[in-house]
């Protein structure tokens, strides 16, 4: 949903752990960001690679089938 109101190359920096010391993070776009939140879950052994995988997938198609609800309207 990011990327359809806000376009492919959106760059973006996350300040959200500047309160906690922690350097701020750079992303060349929203998937780039989703892409590390998933493999940060991989590493931590949180998720399997494959439910990473799938949930990427998911999370573009429930997108994909918002927009088009909205467009319908």
């Amino acid at each position: 949903m990011l990327t359809y109101f806000f376009g492919s190359n959106r760059n973006f920096t996350d300040y959200t752990n500047a309160e906690y010391g922690l350097p701020s993070r750079s992303f060349n776009n929203f998937y780039h960001a989703a892409e590390e939140a998933a493999s940060s879950r991989l590493y931590g052994g949180i998720h399997y690679r494959s439910g990473n995988e799938k949930g990427i997938s998911c999370g573009k198609q429930i997108g994909r089938n918002i927009v088009a609800i909205q467009l319908n309207e």
